[in-house]
């Protein structure tokens, strides 16, 4: 995760000064892990 915010933050510093950029917009999924992975979990 600390990966994914710094990605957001070096994108904000790279967009903030350009003024041709209006908006900007990111979607991430994450995906759940597999309940498989760890069955004591599903009580």
């Amino acid at each position: 995760m600390d990966a994914i915010k710094k990605a957001l933050q070096d994108l904000a510093k790279a967009v903030e000064n350009q003024t041709a950029v209006t908006s900007v917009k990111v979607t991430i999924t994450l995906k759940k892990p597999s309940s498989k992975a760890n069955p004591k979990d599903d009580k």
